[in-house]
């Protein structure tokens, strides 16, 4: 199936700010991609809980389904006679031989014919996190994590560990340094082989790290600067996509209309990435908390993207708060991208090659409000509302609501 953002998503549910105390909350979100293609509902149960005053413990649990339909090339022409099949068969079996990135079926004899199709898909989704926090007799912080997650074609298990170091007895400045590592497993087609197209187990690694710095400039002013990098290696491709190769399979040095097939998406096995995330919180009066952000990011792909924008937190009165928010984001294609939409839509018979619209290049903006209303003495009810739209037509948009419970 095609895999959503799930973190974004799981960050999206929670409405209001993080909870200091002793907390359990429920919180349930629906996504909506427009022109009825993917929708994700999850829900999400959380519980902290301080055992004295040195130890934190955090348990999360989650389900999540995901339905709808994801858009991939596919033939139009239709199938009429035998002939007409066997032909179609005998062309694709001399593509594959210079070639193992085309695909067995799908293919149309006029290049022109193919179209991005909806493929059905349906999946669900269990989760589950925890994480243990230490504070010494300096009250620096320690934690470790643990996380995983299944699906009917992609496993997931997660170590996770951080430290937060303060510079000085009055703790205006804290260093922090994380780590984390992933070894997921997902269910992929192969590449042609004997005339079939087989699904495998292939191994996903995920390591990262991250450094922090945080300073207290104010009694009102507080920022906090995180440089961060990524490496990923397996299997990255996204075997649920395809792609359209031009492949001379009668030699002549010539591209015919018939010479253009489906084709698997091909990324390369390994991904180095890395950036800067910069975030202040700014409370301007007691009841009005500005928080700006800008975050960097580039791979080794070709992929870079600037996102600049904040959220404002207005304490209206002692039972509401809300908190409007919104973010701008432009991001430069990877190496190996076709815009499937464009005249330049195929690829060379070898090498990387992708269509999808989420390595392309773009702009996008965020608009969000998310409201806190206390309804009783350590109760909240979290509600959240989003909008997503970018320059080249995908639009989203979400919706969160949820309960906290402080003890």
């Amino acid at each position: 199936m095609k895999k959503l953002p799930l973190t974004l998503l799981g960050a999206a549910a929670v409405a209001n700010n993080v909870m200091a105390e002793d907390h359990i909350s429920i919180h349930y979100l629906n996504y909506q991609e427009y022109d009825d293609k993917v929708e994700a509902k999850d829900s999400v149960f959380s519980l902290e809980k301080s055992i004295g005053l040195d130890w934190t413990i955090n348990v999360e649990v989650g389900y999540d389904s995901v339905s709808g339909a994801s858009p991939a090339w596919g033939a139009t022409t239709p199938v009429e006679t035998v002939p007409d099949a066997i032909n179609r068969a005998q062309k694709t079996e001399a593509a594959q031989a210079k070639t193992d990135q085309v695909i067995r079926s799908g293919y149309d004899p006029h290049a022109s014919a193919y179209k991005i199709q909806k493929v059905p898909l349906e999946d669900k989704r269990k989760s589950f996190s925890a994480s243990a926090t230490y504070r010494d007799e300096d009250r620096n912080e320690w934690t470790l994590g643990h996380n995983f997650s299944v699906e009917e074609d992609y496993q997931s298990l997660g170590l996770n560990g951080k430290g937060l170091i303060y510079a000085d007895s009055q703790k205006n400045r804290s260093y922090s340094l994380g780590v984390s590592a992933l070894f997921d497993r997902t269910l992929a087609f192969q590449k042609y082989e004997n005339y079939a197209n087989s699904q495998e187990w292939e191994n996903i690694f995920t390591g990262s790290a991250e450094a922090g710095l945080s300073q207290v400039f104010s009694p009102n002013l507080y920022a906090v600067f995180t440089g961060y990098a990524g490496y990923r290696q397996g299997y990255l491709s996204n075997h649920y996509l395809t792609v359209l190769r031009e492949i001379d399979i009668n030699d002549d040095g010539k591209i015919g209309v018939d010479e253009v097939f489906l084709a698997q998406d091909s990324r390369p096995d390994t991904r180095l990435s890395g950036g800067v995330n910069l975030q202040a919180f700014w409370s301007l009066t007691d009841s009005l908390v500005l928080r700006p952000r800008y975050k960097w990011f580039q791979d080794d792909w070709g992929v870079k993207s600037h996102q600049i924008g904040g959220k404002v937190s207005w304490a209206v009165t002692e039972w509401f708060t809300i908190a409007p928010g919104y973010f701008w984001y432009t991001q430069d294609a990877a190496d190996f991208y076709r815009d499937p939409y464009s005249e330049d839509k195929t690829f060379a018979a070898t090498g990387y090659a992708t269509s999808d619209l989420r390595l392309g290049d773009y702009t996008a903006n965020a608009y969000e409000v998310g409201a806190s209303f206390k309804v009783y003495k350590g109760v909240r009810v979290n509600l959240l509302g989003a909008y997503y739209e970018q320059s080249n037509g995908f639009e989203a948009n979400w919706w969160a609501i949820g309960a906290s419970y402080a003890f």
